[in-house]
């Protein structure tokens, strides 16, 4: 929908508001876990971007604390490329759940 439309529908009660910042905030979640799962094989992972990945999927998700629990157990494998491989498989669920 057009910004110009949003507007209009602002004062009829439109719920664009809410849609763009959950939007923005599945995007920004998107962006994070693809981060971790690009830097998990050297281990190298922001503490900050993790907390904020396992915080989002257990509070958006309706299985989310079954997904977080298995993403840090993918990342405590001690195997880079089996630990990779694995978080990856748990990122493509997250996000056929997600609908992405």
């Amino acid at each position: 929908m057009e910004k110009k439309k949003q507007l209009k529908n602002v004062a009829f009660g439109g719920d664009w508001s809410e849609k763009s910042l959950e939007d923005h905030e599945k995007k920004t979640f998107l962006r994070k876990m693809n981060n971790i799962q690009e830097s998990c094989f050297s281990n190298e992972i922001g503490e900050e971007d993790l907390q904020g990945v396992l915080y989002y999927i257990r509070n958006n998700l309706e299985k989310g604390h079954i997904f977080a629990k298995s993403f840090e157990e993918k990342l405590g494998i001690k195997d880079p490329y089996l630990r990779k491989v694995e978080l990856l498989k748990t990122i493509n669920n997250i996000k056929k759940w997600l609908a992405v």
